[in-house]
């Protein structure tokens, strides 16, 4: 690992320690179940609304930065509707809060009447979310039901009404029903299985495909006996997601804006290391038909340096998402909502597939030819720097540090979240730049095989 390398984590590690020492406030609570979490929310989105009608920007900012960071964040609910309803409803939820926080600090011109109706609207949808994840409502009901969260219908507010009656939905008919139902334990417990198995799978494919990646490389190239520090890296980067974990959760008390930072800033030191190893590889796939050597100069090629930066790309691979992860599981056994028993099934599940996706890489991979084994594994690595940016721009738009969500009218919404792909500028621009720099290294690098080719037809004449 270079020098500059290391600098650039310390000073991350400084400017971390110094937002988490402002930013982490809250208290981690616990709840009977989901709705109490949208009340305890919809009281700051009350509040906001209070200080709104007041022209009281800054108070009602804070007051949205509590319901997002305090219970939204701390609390799961993000990684659950993730998990179980859709990426696509959490992009849709965190973009309302940010529209809205940004209409506060005067970012955009957005007029008091507008902010008043999207808090009022984003606080039925929260409530309608936490109703799914209680096994009250199925997924595919409307947002109106989450209505429910002003208790007696006489409650609702004039603005929603007439924004369901624009909708041509009536909020009498959808109060009435939602009142009477009662969570299905059966449902729930399958849905707590469900988030605790798709969330392992989810944040576990992305640092298994980087580490068998580099092993098989390793193997590939007669360098084995570096797999174990590898693996070291991994088990170290394990060991400091739960330090992590259990300094932001005992320490501090809440992960809040400090883990979105970290989150992103870890990201964007994956997508540098991630790019450099995948150049490095490819710079290695002519190498058996160039010059006719296996155990050569290819084994001696992983020096001291490029071995430092293959152990650490595996540990941040894993620590990426490690310590967010452990922060989930822990917060789910606590809270009181969920059934620990199917929390440990859908690990136990979600472990065993992880098991098998690394069997099937990495003893099907290594059996590659050379020249398709390398040329595989680096464009598996640029795609995974494709993905961590993008991940890493929406970690630090939601910590507030990146201003902004510029859709793309062009993309008519389309996304692909396996690889961070969104209709966003703030997104999609930096994406592109480093799609620009991976087609620029492939052309280089033909260049270079053609260039050695020619080299040596001249020689053997």
């Amino acid at each position: 690992m270079k020098k500059s390398l290391k600098i650039l984590v310390a000073a991350l590690i400084c400017v971390l320690s110094l937002q988490i020492d402002v930013f982490a406030k809250g208290k981690k609570e616990s709840f009977e179940n989901w709705e109490a979490v949208a009340m305890a929310m919809a009281v700051q989105f009350d509040g906001a609304i209070e200080d709104i009608q007041k022209d009281a920007y800054k108070d009602a900012y804070k007051h949205m930065n509590s319901a997002y960071f305090d219970y939204y964040e701390v609390q799961g609910f993000e990684k659950n509707v993730m998990a179980f309803i859709s990426n696509d409803r959490v992009r849709h939820i965190e973009g309302t809060f940010s529209d809205i926080k940004h209409g506060l600090l005067g970012n955009v011109s957005v007029e008091k009447e507008t902010l008043l109706k999207e808090v009022e609207l984003l606080k039925v949808k929260v409530y309608r979310d936490a109703m799914v994840l209680d096994a009250v409502v199925g997924k595919s009901s409307d947002d109106f039901v989450g209505v429910k969260v002003y208790g007696d219908p006489s409650n609702i507010p004039s603005i929603v009404i007439e924004e369901a009656k624009a909708q041509g939905i009536s909020i009498a008919a959808l109060s009435e029903d939602v009142m009477l139902e009662e969570g299905d334990s059966s449902a729930r417990n399958w849905q707590v299985f469900t988030i605790a198995f798709g969330l392992l799978l989810r944040e576990g494919l992305e640092a298994i495909l980087v580490v068998v990646a580099i092993v098989t490389y390793l193997i590939k190239t007669g360098n084995k006996h570096l797999c174990k520090a590898v693996y070291t890296g991994v088990w170290a980067a394990v060991g400091c997601s739960i330090l992590v974990a259990l300094a932001l959760q005992f320490v501090i008390s809440n992960a809040g804006l400090a883990g979105e930072l970290i989150e992103g800033f870890t990201m964007f030191i994956a997508v540098i290391v991630l790019f450099h190893v995948s150049n490095w590889m490819l710079s290695k796939s002519e190498a058996e038909e160039w010059k006719e050597y296996i155990d050569g100069m290819v084994s001696e090629s992983v020096d001291t340096n490029s071995k430092k930066t293959l152990v650490f790309a595996a540990f941040l691979a894993v620590f990426r998402e490690g310590a967010e992860l452990i922060l989930f599981y822990k917060a789910s056994f606590t809270s009181g909502m969920n059934n620990p028993k199917y929390i440990v099934y859908g690990i136990v599940c979600g472990a065993l597939v992880l098991a098998i996706i690394w069997i099937l890489f990495r003893y099907f991979t290594v059996k590659l030819p050379l020249k398709p084994f390398f040329y595989f594994t680096s464009i598996l690595l640029f795609l995974m720097c494709i993905s961590f940016m993008g991940k890493g721009v929406v970690e630090l738009t939601e910590g507030n540090v990146i201003v902004g969500r510029t859709t793309i009218p062009a993309m008519h919404g389309f996304s692909f979240p396996l690889l961070s792909i969104y209709d966003r500028a703030e997104t999609l621009i930096p994406q592109l730049m480093l799609v620009v720099a991976t087609i620029a290294v492939f052309v280089n690098h033909h260049k270079s095989v053609k260039a050695s080719r020619k080299k040596l037809s001249k020689e053997s004449h």
